[in-house]
């Protein structure tokens, strides 16, 4: 795998000197639109010995989005059995805006459908990737949404809600081509099928009650799945990284009552460590976090506790992150990036590598109102 992810970046670095990222399939620019079925999310499971592709399209002139469904021993051989059973439209792949792996097929290992990713003239490398937790992708291609909303309407609102928030990021591609050519591990987002919020009509009307919702990151190595990190965790990878945006500490106040604490931003710092022989002996890593009181049950709460009660929550979270990127023996985190150390070396070293991680809050704004007009 780890010759296929360095073959897979330089395939990518050669489509980037022929072709820009955001061009279009060069078999399909002449074709008129109406003759096209514009694929928008691709899902891909295991299915014996190959795989299953499930399809959704835009929808035209009013109507739903298409949904398709086909097997195959390669992508290649999928895609055309679908093209087959499409009343003679070209399937449309350059604007495709999804790409959804079932967790069966993450864990099996994702080097065909990333091989053909590069090597394809429709797809582009800067499509974004989605791991489904707990189910198979078709699942949600396939069943999401009703006659208006599908699993494209509901991936757009999971990247939307990532983008302005800290505990989750949209990976590529390219992006994960690089990060497993660099460090032999990457973070995919995760997603789960959730009960929508109107899953009653959604039920009486016959359509499936069910969305997409961002759930933490799923972690490859080798290109592989090996775990995954819930939203919780997310956060920490958010502060490790530099991803910091949005996101929410529920912490308790004095007398046991809840408080929702809003980080709005952060910094973090790495500073390794060397012995007398220039080799790593220890990490530290010293976390700051901007915060303020967004809602408090009692109020009043002294501030001093409450960052308190935030920092341990915070630390809590990074170490966790630490510890399971140890635990997996996998840097996806970059950090021998982040340090300038050979990957190699630094892989080694990682699993026993001692650490020493500090946190701190910088609380504002606690909304004491008592007195206030």
């Amino acid at each position: 795998m780890k010759q296929l992810a360095r073959s897979g970046v330089l395939a990518l670095y050669i489509i980037i000197m022929v072709l820009p990222l955001c061009g279009c399939g060069l078999r399909n620019q002449a074709r008129e639109l109406d003759q096209l079925l514009v694929v928008q999310t691709m899902g891909c499971d295991l299915g014996g010995p190959g795989l299953v592709l499930s399809l959704a399209s835009v929808g035209r002139s009013g109507a739903p989005p298409e949904r398709l469904l086909g097997s195959g021993a390669s992508v290649t051989e999928a895609l055309a059995r679908i093209r087959a059973g499409t009343n003679e439209e070209e399937l449309f792949c350059a604007h495709l805006g999804h790409l959804l792996i079932g967790q069966k097929a993450a864990e099996e290992g994702l080097g065909p459908l990333l091989d053909y990713v590069c090597r394809s003239g429709d797809l582009r490398l800067s499509v974004p990737l989605y791991v489904l937790r707990g189910a198979e992708a078709q699942e949600a291609v396939l069943g999401t949404g009703d006659g208006s909303f599908g699993a494209c309407d509901a991936l757009d609102a999971v990247d939307a809600e990532l983008r302005r928030r800290g505990d989750g990021r949209i990976t590529t591609a390219a992006a994960l081509l690089r990060d497993l050519a660099r460090y032999d591990s990457a973070l995919v987002c995760a997603v789960s099928l959730r009960p929508s919020a109107d899953a009653d009509r959604s039920a009486e009307a016959g359509a499936s009650p069910y969305t997409l919702v961002p759930d933490g990151y799923a972690v490859l190595k080798d290109g592989r799945l090996c775990g995954f990190l819930d939203r919780e965790q997310a956060l920490g990878v958010g502060f490790l990284s530099g991803n910091t945006g949005l996101a929410e500490l529920v912490v308790t106040d004095q007398a046991g009552l809840p408080v929702t604490i809003s980080l709005t931003g952060g910094r973090c710092s790495t500073e390794p460590q060397f012995d007398e022989s220039s080799a790593l002996r220890s990490l530290l890593i010293h976390v700051e976090a901007d915060a303020v009181v967004a809602e408090s049950a009692a109020g009043g709460t002294e501030p001093a506790y409450l960052q308190t009660m935030a920092e341990r929550a915070l630390s809590e979270r990074i170490r966790q992150v630490l510890q399971l990127s140890k635990q997996w023996q996998a840097d996806f985190l970059g950090l021998s990036g982040k340090l300038d150390l050979e990957p190699t070396a630094f892989a080694a070293r990682w699993p026993s590598l001692p650490l020493t991680v500090s946190v701190s809050v910088r609380l504002s704004g606690t909304g004491d109102v008592e007195g206030a007009p």
